[in-house]
């Protein structure tokens, strides 16, 4: 019976992810993905998670171009009940699922206290983002690594912007997980390999990102992130997909 109930979550959450696709408003995205957990019991709304995750992990076009936003703590926390989101994480764990690791907390940066020493931006964060519109190569640098994802955005999609000036900023282990998921978020950016290869390289990096930014990267890539991430699961699935290449 329970297998029967987990092929059928499965089914219907492939369903949403084609649903949810196609609606371009991130937020509103969230909101729809939240109206299909909120009424189910925990472990179909556990299994509707892991499964978005698997298929994000996977190289799902449909999974990838949602998930990153969707496969998030806090985001979920917004929209669903607490005891909702913790029940479904308790089942998860309960079983050992790879997917529980989406309820941990990011681990705390090794540089974490230089930042907190860091000056914050004392203009308010409006007059940021107009300068952010306007600001030349030279400027655009300085500003990338503003702590608000609003300011960060915004430079993002500047035309002096650099690629380089993005691979700094996706490799920096001062950048905030916001912040690097913002980065993740941009599809002008992140179709870049060595924005990718950054973010996927960056112990910072949210984990479900890195999973989903996994089965784009190269073999040699893929080796080095089997050996070397800070993470178990991201150490995992980088082997099974070095495993699957040819000559591998």
């Amino acid at each position: 019976m329970a297998a029967c109930r987990r092929l059928r979550t499965e089914r219907e959450t492939d369903g949403l992810l084609r649903l949810l696709a196609g609606i371009a408003d991130p937020e509103l995205r969230l909101f729809r993905f939240a109206e299909h957990l909120r009424p189910r019991p925990a472990d179909e709304a556990a299994w509707t998670l892991a499964y978005v995750q698997e298929c994000v992990a996977a190289g799902s076009r449909a999974a990838h171009h949602v998930g990153l936003g969707l496969l998030d703590k806090s985001r979920l926390g917004r929209v669903l009940p607490s005891g909702h989101l913790e029940a479904a994480a308790a089942f998860l764990d309960r079983r050992g699922h790879p997917s529980a690791g989406l309820f941990q907390d990011q681990p705390k940066r090794p540089d974490a206290a230089d930042e907190e020493t860091t000056p914050r931006p004392s203009e308010p964060v409006g007059y940021r983002i107009s300068q952010a519109r306007q600001a030349i190569t030279g400027v655009l640098e300085r500003m990338l690594f503003d702590p608000d994802p609003r300011v960060v955005q915004t430079i993002l999609e500047n035309p002096r912007l650099t690629e380089a000036d993005v691979v700094k900023l996706a490799a920096s282990r001062r950048a905030s997980p916001e912040i690097l998921e913002t980065v993740a978020q941009d599809t002008r950016w992140v179709a870049r390999y060595q924005v990718k290869l950054a973010l996927a390289g960056n112990p910072t990096t949210p984990t479900r990102i890195v999973l989903g930014l996994i089965p784009y990267l190269m073999k040699q890539d893929l080796r080095t992130l089997s050996t070397r991430a800070n993470r178990g699961a991201i150490r995992d699935k980088a082997a099974a997909f070095l495993a699957r290449r040819p000559g591998a």
